[in-house]
């Protein structure tokens, strides 16, 4: 039984190194759907790419041409990464390849298994999902950038499956489109583009109304607490709440009785509260922690310990707990920059309270505009799955404002410096993906490996093979 119809398939004779020329330019333009091009729906015929290359391949054929499309597609968006770790970023693509050529592993043994139509194209869905889940979240050194709802970004179906959902959903149309259903594939995908242009759009800007709360980030690199200071004194006068970057005072704030003096004379003299990265230090020889600070006119408010610690670099004790911190104007979620990549601790802050959110990130100026823009996305989509607005503060951006919906109601762009003012409203609502959709990367995992065990039960291949390829099992 054949997977694709014969106009989506590769000629049954072409060569093995014209297929691995087909998986890696599908990796290119998978590549292509992020920053700085950024045309989201190139994941389509990126992932579609991919299948025709592997129709009628198994063994490990199968699992180069996996690796070679997940390194095309990783070394191309995430080259910035070789600012960060020079030549060792060679291996955290392979190793980020490996996850691609995993995909392939399995797909190909339902392809020898004679699997077609919808059955194949509901695999493919979760042998992708599964696989991505894991990498993401899941896997030690995980990793949550580029994934194809990551690409499509704000959308309706967001606040209900979430950015995992919403990417199985995509692969899904992709295997019908490859499998030649392509009148339901395309219908798909046209409700799906309809739904991301009129979702991503910034809606109204809160007005003066008593759940709204004027706000500012200052977006500085490398300055020191004077100048953070004179720029908050710079801002409008009715800002109720201001934030500072990741690493703003790069040391114990509290422990310095002068400094900590001016940050509550700053804020008794302006009216507001103030959310700001700096670090908690432990006894000696226990360490120190990254922090998010805040305080008022009354001193501090509370603090959130960054749980998602950067990997490789020595960024503090993580910690384990994710609570709001209650303000004059309510209860404010203060995740600390990589917190935010990750599900998890914007949602259990939002379900515990939080009405809104200010977010110190630090992307360093020489991690490159690429890294800043994409790791910009990120947050708009944990503000779009939980229906609350976030202040992204960052040292070098990408600072910004964003609705409920994922909009960009304000910013400034990397590399710049400045304040970035505007808006929020303070929401109390959950939407269905913080009160149970969380689950549904778990319900494709679980799915997943219940597929994959079956694929590798031994059992009679039913597929057509390509010449020199491996032998099944059984």
């Amino acid at each position: 039984m054949l997977i694709f119809p014969s106009f989506m398939r590769l000629p049954a004779r072409t060569s093995f190194p014209l297929r691995c020329v087909v998986a890696a330019l599908g990796g290119l333009l998978y590549a292509l759907a992020f920053p700085p091009l950024g045309w989201g729906w190139l994941v389509v015929p990126g992932v579609l790419g991919l299948l025709l290359a592997l129709d009628g391949q198994r063994g490990t054929r199968a699992r180069t041409l996996g690796f070679l499309h997940g390194l095309a597609a990783f070394a191309t968006s995430l080259s910035w990464l070789q600012a960060l770790f020079g030549g060792l970023a060679v291996l955290l693509f392979c190793i980020l390849a490996a996850f691609t050529a995993l995909f392939a592993e399995m797909q190909a043994r339902a392809g020898a298994r004679g699997i077609s139509g919808w059955r194949f194209a509901a695999f493919t869905a979760v042998n992708w999902a599964g696989w991505e889940f894991i990498r993401a979240e899941l896997f030690p050194l995980k990793f949550p950038w580029m994934t194809p709802g990551l690409a499509i970004g704000p959308h309706p179906i967001l606040p209900a499956v979430g950015v995992y959902g919403m990417g199985a959903i995509v692969i899904f149309l992709v295997a019908l489109l490859a499998c030649g259903k392509w009148r339901h594939a395309l219908g798909g995908l046209v409700v799906l583009t309809i739904g991301t242009l009129s979702w991503g759009r910034p809606g109204f800007p809160p007005g003066n109304g008593e759940r709204d709360v004027k706000v500012a980030g200052l977006q500085f690199e490398g300055v020191s607490l004077t100048d953070l200071l004179a720029a908050t004194r710079a801002l409008p006068a009715d800002v109720r709440h201001v934030a500072w970057p990741e690493y703003a005072v790069p040391y114990d704030l509290r422990k310095s009785p002068r400094d900590w003096k001016l940050i509550v004379d700053l804020c008794r003299e302006r009216d507001l509260t103030l959310t700001f990265g700096t670090r908690l230090d432990e006894a000696v020889g226990e360490g120190w922690r990254n922090i998010a600070l805040t305080a008022d006119a009354t001193g501090e408010l509370g603090w959130h310990n960054k749980i998602h610690t950067v990997h490789l670099f020595d960024d503090g004790i993580p910690g384990k707990i994710a609570l709001p911190v209650p303000t004059s104007h309510g209860p404010v979620g203060t995740p600390v920059c990589f917190d935010c990549d990750y599900e998890g601790v914007v949602r259990k802050m939002t379900a515990a309270g939080a009405e809104i959110f200010v977010v110190p990130i630090m992307d360093a100026e020489k991690w490159t505009a690429r890294e800043h823009d994409q790791h910009a996305a990120l947050f708009r989509i944990r503000a779009c799955e939980n229906g609350r607005w976030l202040l992204v503060c960052g040292s070098s951006g990408v600072s910004q404002i964003i609705d409920p919906r994922g909009g960009v109601q304000a910013s400034l762009p990397a590399m710049a410096q400045g304040p970035v003012v505007g808006s929020m409203r303070r929401e109390t609502g959950l939407t269905f993906y913080t009160r149970a959709g969380w689950l549904t990367p778990w319900c494709l995992l679980a799915a997943a490996v219940i597929g994959w065990v079956a694929m590798l039960v031994p059992g009679r291949w039913r597929g057509r093979t390509g010449g020199g390829e491996e032998q099944p099992e059984g």
